[in-house]
């Protein structure tokens, strides 16, 4: 496992080290509306808080960067679920190694900012066949029942 930022390989792709996380309160689930993405990733989709591990930043702390980069709160509480490796052979720069959190709690007050228009959505309103990427309807359940998984 790499622990540190470097990207992941096998011998034949590379993989961006990337993080996501979801906040679970009350039978709610937080999603962000992804206004600006780099490389075209997934803009106007909804999914968990999250994005790139940068160099020399451990998967934790890039986790909390990026919920005060898009959210503009800290998680307080949260844990690694899973793991989710995504291989898009037409568009390698796509390729990610995503480290998944379940968020307990946070600090601050949510916000929209340039990248992120964060909503809450109830966990039997989760829009898994619109506006989402189609892999969430697979391991977001996983996340919601705090269930541990790894996805290739």
């Amino acid at each position: 496992m790499n622990k540190d930022n470097k990207s992941n390989t096998n011998q034949f792709t590379q993989y961006t080290n990337a993080v996501v996380g979801f906040v679970i309160k009350d039978d709610k689930v937080l999603l962000g509306l992804r206004k600006k993405v780099s490389n075209n990733l997934g803009k106007n989709l909804y999914a968990g808080i999250g994005g790139k591990v940068e160099p020399n930043e451990s998967f934790d702390n890039a986790l909390v960067r990026e919920f005060k980069e898009e959210a503009m709160v800290f998680p307080t509480k949260f844990n690694e679920v899973g793991t989710v490796v995504f291989t898009w052979l037409s568009k390698p720069k796509w390729n990610l190694f995503v480290k998944v959190y379940k968020v307990d709690e946070y600090s601050g007050e949510l916000s929209e900012t340039e990248p992120i228009k964060p909503e809450w959505f109830d966990i039997d309103k989760i829009p898994y066949n619109k506006n989402m990427w189609k892999d969430n309807k697979y391991y977001v359940p996983k996340v919601l029942s705090g269930e541990r998984f790894y996805l290739i």
